[in-house]
């Protein structure tokens, strides 16, 4: 995962920053995801799934990739692993690893916090 620099500011009022190539989007408040635990967003119109492994946190496309069900809403996070709710396939939420089948990663995206934020990244050209 790429680690949050504030290398930019936010302008008032935007839910986008761009950073050294990516472009990082107001996902939800950190408070939405507290440790242990995971949420379903859309950011930009894209699921994202977010996690909180001991207070920091990852993000993956929601969907598993093996039945293309939310990891967000269904299944369980038990430190940093995430389960599907409808196969039991798991996923390390750091690497993006699937524990099933390493064919079946998880797209990750980088996450950042600022003034109790979350913010999720996109590479500039999948962003648009």
């Amino acid at each position: 995962m790429i680690i949050f620099r504030p290398l930019a500011t936010f302008t008032t009022g935007s839910s986008r920053l761009p950073i050294m190539g990516w472009l990082y989007y107001e996902a939800c408040e950190v408070a939405d995801v507290p440790p242990g635990t995971k949420t379903r967003v859309q950011v930009e119109g894209y699921p994202v799934a977010i996690y909180n492994v001991e207070g920091t946190l990852y993000a993956s496309g929601d969907y598993c990739p093996h039945e293309q069900v939310s990891l967000g809403s269904g299944g369980s996070l038990d430190g940093e692993v995430v389960t599907c709710g409808a196969h039991r396939w798991a996923f390390n939420v750091r690497t993006g690893a699937c524990l099933e089948d390493p064919g079946f990663p998880l797209k990750r995206f980088p996450v950042g916090r600022k003034h109790g934020k979350v913010y999720v990244g996109f590479w500039s050209d999948e962003a648009d």
